[in-house]
């Protein structure tokens, strides 16, 4: 099984214990009322205690005591030690009190009357709900069947699903809830029937989120990277571990209705609490043994936690909910909510984690299948041309680290944030007695909070850059230059990449030494004071700098281009603050600052126009190669691999010169800048192929010889050799 999945099902499981943070209290009401029927002075104690727990609140208001603090959380762990040890003592009499209230008040089978009742009142509930269901099965079932590509579209298919299910368990609760509130009962059969109700509508809540999740019946819209029988399998555990857990609270609200529960309903909940933490743990080892015995299919993405942790998640997450349980138990507020919290951020980032991994692989898939579609046309149409074949790459999507590390980002934040505040940090450098320690600790927490925004900040903008750097190709000049070059918005991008990490570096630094207690303002003046000497002590910098913003306001050549600078050619390569590289079409990287340009000849802007040469013999018919060019060009128009690269089609100029054993036929054609050389090697090749097919020589230089008829052997071969030798020199000449 895939470690993503193992992560997911110990994560979930934290959710599902997140409501146990704090269990009901002992109802005070029902303690001042036992108190004051007998009679004792114990009915003040509460109002006594609220007074004293309200006096340091209104003195915190204006000292705060770091120590006075953890003190008081500690107070409250033990007074709660203490009710948990009272209420262990006194909770064999008051369940057997409690026992006979109930039989007397509603008979001796009590509580079997109010199982059954409770069962009736759902039995209710679930007959609105199935009657409810035949009419909604259709919508159901059509929405079920739906397979949507697009995430969005796939959410709005399991929103409709939920909101059908939350319609349905409306239904639910109006069947069982309002009929049961239409009865007048006793009050302690009302609050214990309503806490059984209550626990099962809890349940069917948790269900739907269930299904929202992982949507078992429904593979197509699945938000959970999981196959059905995973996803059956987490559905089914975790709503068995959530549906003990919410019983057992029902139950134990059952008798901690009754007026006689004043001390040991702490140990009803208490009980409760281990039942919760026992029915996860063993939810928990159940789905380890499914995921030893279950492999998955290649769909699922292994992501979220390593694979040394992932082996060892039943562990962890067992301990977990014990340490949860214990904390629970014996009253540890802050432990308890640091734990919670923990375990939220835990979830909340496997589980997006794998919603946008699962997202990444869907739109890989499909680029993929778009790129070997258009590949397959490509590669036949370029066999069918005797042209060379170049696949295209798939657009694979860019934002998926960014998104899975803001993700990260915005757990590791509500994590500090939580400690910050359940640890009172956020109060601890006002405190009376805070220290230097204290004081950094405070600054700390704010300055990595700072640091991982702004590193959220810089992965976005650099991925959005690369992105776009990285969609369009740079232009090559080929063997001989003048290739195409980029759009003026994406030759800018390097440089604004450079510059949003310096504006960020800055901010963050500033921000930093803001939170140490660092006046920076005299560091803001100061530094436009050096700005200021460095401009006077750097004037062939701020030259080059200038002149560079110039050159690029006017567009005069942008990344890819093919470019001509006095002497020095090449594509531009490198754009920086001051100077530019240009990449020769041999190979030499060329750097020019931008204060030695005086001026640019640019190769690659617009179009180009390419001219070509013909030698013909004399008796050559020119009106049909005329014809036979304009038939070519038709035929080169509609090419797939060079058609769209044509501004101009291929046209015959005619004679353009006589020469001494030739004439010499012109062909011209506007083209794409860096797609014309593609073009010139494709017509020459035709129109070779084309003469030849219509019995068209190119014209040959020859030398012709005249010597007496009478002149011996050794003499005509003498003359030869002189006229080939002076017909060398000729075409030798510099």
């Amino acid at each position: 099984m895939k470690a993503a999945i193992k992560s997911i099902a110990c994560l979930l499981l934290m959710s599902g214990l997140a409501w146990l943070a704090n269990p009901p209290a002992p109802a005070q009401a029902q303690m001042a009322a036992i108190a004051a029927i007998s009679g004792s002075d114990d009915a003040q104690a509460p109002a006594s205690d609220a007074t004293t727990n309200g006096a340091p609140d209104t003195v915190a208001a204006e000292t705060f005591s770091y120590y006075a603090f953890l003190d008081e959380g500690i107070n409250r762990t033990q007074a709660h030690i203490d009710a948990t040890l009272r209420g262990l003592e006194a909770f064999p009499h008051e369940v057997a009190a409690t026992l006979d209230l109930i039989s007397s008040d509603v008979g001796k089978t009590g509580l079997m009357w109010i199982a059954l009742f409770t069962a009736i009142f759902v039995g209710v509930g679930i007959v609105a709900e199935v009657i409810y269901r035949r009419f909604s099965a259709s919508i159901c079932a059509y929405l079920e069947r739906q397979s949507p590509q697009k995430f969005s579209d796939r959410l709005k298919q399991m929103a409709a699903l939920c909101v059908l299910s939350l319609l349905s368990l409306g239904v639910f609760a109006i069947g069982s809830v309002g009929t049961f509130l239409i009865f007048d009962w006793p009050p302690i059969m009302k609050a214990a029937i309503l806490s059984l109700l209550t626990a099962f509508f809890l349940l069917r809540i948790i269900m739907i989120v269930l299904q929202f999740l992982f949507a078992p019946k429904a593979d197509g819209l699945r938000m959970i990277n999981v196959d059905p029988q995973t996803a059956s399998a987490l559905t089914g555990s975790l709503a068995w571990a959530a549906g003990i857990s919410l019983f057992s609270f029902g139950i134990a609200g059952v008798f901690s209705a009754a007026p006689t529960m004043v001390q040991g309903d702490i140990i009803l909940f208490d009980h409760a609490v281990v039942i919760s933490v026992i029915s996860f743990c063993v939810a928990t080892w159940w789905l380890g043994r499914f995921f030893a015995r279950h492999q998955s299919g290649d769909g699922i993405e292994k992501i979220a936690l390593p694979t040394s942790i992932a082996r060892l998640w039943p562990v962890i997450v067992s301990a977990w909910i014990i340490l949860m349980g214990g904390a629970a138990i014996i009253g540890a507020e802050r432990i308890l909510k640091a734990l919670i919290a923990i375990g939220l951020a835990c979830v909340f980032d496997v589980v997006f984690r794998n919603i946008i991994e699962g997202q990444h692989r869907i739109k890989v898939k499909t680029a993929q299948q778009e790129a070997d579609a258009q590949n397959a046309i490509a590669q036949a149409a370029a066999l069918e041309n005797d042209a060379e074949f170049e696949p295209i790459s798939p657009k694979l999507p860019v934002f998926t680290k960014v998104l899975k590390r803001g993700v990260r980002l915005l757990a590791l934040v509500f994590v500090l944030a939580s400690m910050w505040r359940i640890w009172g940090l956020d109060r601890l450098a006002m405190a009376e007695d805070a220290g230097i320690v204290a004081r950094i600790i405070d600054a700390s927490t704010e300055i990595i909070m700072i640091l991982l925004i702004a590193d959220l900040i810089w992965s976005l903008i650099k991925a959005f850059l690369d992105e776009r750097m990285s969609a369009s190709n740079a232009g090559h000049g080929g063997d001989e230059g003048g290739g195409s070059g980029l759009s003026r918005v994406e030759t800018l991008l390097p440089l604004l990449k450079n510059f949003a990490l310096t504006v960020i570096v800055i901010m963050v630094a500033m921000v930093t030494l803001s939170s140490l207690g660092v006046d920076i303002g005299p560091l803001i003046a100061g530094a436009g004071v050096v700005g200021l000497a460095l401009g006077f002590g750097s004037q062939a910098l701020v030259r080059d700098v200038v002149a560079g913003v110039f050159f690029l306001l006017d567009d005069a050549f942008r990344l890819g281009e093919y470019i001509e600078v006095d002497n020095l050619r090449g594509r531009v390569e490198n754009i920086s603050i001051r100077s530019m590289q240009l990449r020769h079409h041999r190979g030499p990287l060329q750097t020019i600052p931008f204060g030695e340009i005086k001026s640019i000849v640019n190769h690659s802007r617009d179009w180009v126009i390419v001219k070509l040469e013909f030698r013909v013999p004399f008796d050559t018919d020119v009106n049909k190669i005329k014809k036979l060019v304009k038939k070519l060009s038709a035929e080169l128009l509609n090419d797939p691999l060079i058609g769209d690269s044509f501004i101009e089609p291929l046209k015959s100029q005619g004679v353009r010169r006589m020469e001494e054993f030739n004439m010499v036929i012109g062909l011209k054609y506007t083209a794409k800048p860096g797609e014309q050389f593609t073009i010139r090697k494709t017509v020459y090749q035709s129109v070779l192929a084309m003469f030849k097919e219509n019995g068209i020589q190119m014209a040959s230089r020859n030398v012709k010889v005249d010597v007496p008829a009478d002149a011996t052997p050794e003499q005509k071969h003498e003359a030869v050799a002189a006229a080939a030798q002076q017909a060398s020199e000729q075409l030798n000449k510099p």
